[in-house]
């Protein structure tokens, strides 16, 4: 029972104590990571990192829809100011605008009915960061920026700014890039 004994406190030693066990990989590091360096060979120290807020599809899908409302009442304007210009050629190109936006703005409203169950889910997590990346062609230092991660950690945005954080937050919701006619490298 002692040699029994013995041999089982060793490794449950080797287990409590840090140096022994091996680190899982952190996935949002590794994200930021991959994101950052863009496929080239180098490395990413994360030095510290803070969740800052969480937004649903829920919302958004609002942001994305009041983006889309702005954008239709600037082209509305702008096509009015060029036809009593009488400039058809300028007032045609925010016509076509405007259909383009309603289009997208339609598109919308068919992907938020179709994620109905999922509306109150997280879309992604906002962190604030800091660390330094290194590779054979970059030296970069980041200082409080800001990150964009889906629960999958996919990074959707990275911004020195916060305010600037939520401009391609659209690609979070699944068929936003196919509805505006682009793939996730061309946002």
């Amino acid at each position: 029972m002692r040699k029994l004994t013995g041999l089982l406190i060793l490794p449950l030693l080797c287990i409590l104590m840090p140096g022994c066990r091996e680190q899982a990989p952190d996935p949002l590091q590794e994200a930021l990571e991959a994101y950052i360096l863009q496929g080239e060979e180098g490395s990413f120290q994360l030095y510290r990192i803070e969740k800052i807020d969480s937004t649903t599809f829920r919302t958004e899908f609002e942001r994305r829809q009041k983006v889309y409302e702005l954008k239709l009442q600037q082209e509305t304007k702008l096509y009015q100011e060029y036809l009593s210009q009488n400039k058809p050629k300028n007032a045609k190109r925010h016509s076509d605008a405007i259909l383009r936006t309603c289009e997208i703005m339609n598109g919308l409203d068919s992907l938020r009915a179709g994620m109905e169950e999922r509306l109150d889910e997280i879309a992604y997590y906002d962190y604030v960061f800091t660390g330094k990346a290194v590779s054979d062609s970059h030296y970069s230092e980041f200082q409080d920026a800001c990150a964009s991660v889906t629960p999958a950690f996919e990074v959707i945005t990275l911004a020195e700014d916060r305010k600037d954080l939520h401009k391609a937050g659209g690609r979070a919701i699944p068929g936003y890039l196919q509805l505006l006619g682009k793939d996730a490298e061309e946002e």
